[in-house]
């Protein structure tokens, strides 16, 4: 079943976070974080916001599964939020790689 916590733990392991650390974004024990993905406990409204505002997620994806999970989903900034730490150079190569047409 798709539930708001399931939702949690997709963008949780989309993004490469523990339960820990986004539960230290939100304020939460990563145990805490765990009972939200088990569907035992709800987050505040104010924790959906702060997730939405501090990763860009579309709130109405995380709240009630409609649309895209990122707002306004923009490739380039995907690869500089995947690619952190990598070389300027490659960073660039894969922004002109994403800005390809499909067909190429």
């Amino acid at each position: 079943m798709d539930t708001i916590g399931y939702r949690i733990k997709l963008l949780r392991k989309e993004m490469g976070l523990t339960q820990v650390e986004l539960g230290k974004v939100i304020g939460l024990a990563g145990a805490s974080v765990a009972k939200v993905e088990a569907n035992a406990s709800n987050l505040t409204e104010a924790a959906i916001k702060l997730i939405c505002a501090t990763y860009k997620v579309n709130y109405l994806w995380l709240t009630e599964g409609i649309g895209d999970m990122w707002q306004g989903r923009n490739l380039e900034d995907m690869v500089e939020r995947y690619m952190a730490g990598e070389s300027p150079l490659a960073i660039s190569i894969m922004k002109a790689f994403v800005r390809l047409p499909d067909e190429e």
